[in-house]
């Protein structure tokens, strides 16, 4: 079984699972506009996501390759793994079950919204359309997950 790991206490880690490139580079500039203080880490899609999270293929070496993050940013339509299975998956896996999991998605269909919920997700945050409003959304995002709540140090 994978020893329980320690958040890094330096800038906390956000793992963004987006198969978008355009979004990725989207996202990197957000945060970075945001002036916020974290590292990022993305991954194409949910089972690579899985991968990361539970240290399997490319990330089998631990920490080094894979450190815990202290949330996950999800987009909901992705490849192979879309963000429905991928929260579903991390609900039901023990160690993962607690990890604070975010969707993120250009969707505001209450359907998907919904669905997200049901399945796990903590929060579901829509993409803006205007870059500074989404800036200003990452600030609170960043404010509320990073700094303003309790995260768990270790998985069961």
């Amino acid at each position: 079984m994978l020893a329980p790991p320690e958040l890094p206490q330096d800038k906390p880690l956000i793992v963004v699972a987006e198969d978008s490139h355009h979004d990725r580079l989207i996202i990197e500039e957000v945060f970075r506009e945001a002036d916020v203080g974290v590292e990022l880490r993305f991954v194409d899609n949910g089972e690579e996501l899985l991968d990361y999270l539970l240290r399997r293929g490319a990330y089998a070496d631990g920490e080094a390759v894979a450190p815990w993050p202290a949330v996950v940013l999800l987009d909901i339509n992705m490849p192979k793994v879309n963000g429905h299975e991928a929260i579903r998956a991390i609900r039901a896996h023990p160690l993962l079950r607690h990890l604070p999991v975010v969707a993120l998605s250009t969707s505001d269909s209450p359907k998907q919204i919904a669905l997200a919920y049901a399945l796990g997700v903590n929060s579901f945050i829509t993409k803006p359309a205007r870059f500074d409003s989404f800036v200003e959304l990452m600030r609170k995002f960043a404010a509320y997950w990073l700094t303003g709540v309790r995260l768990p140090q270790e998985r069961d």
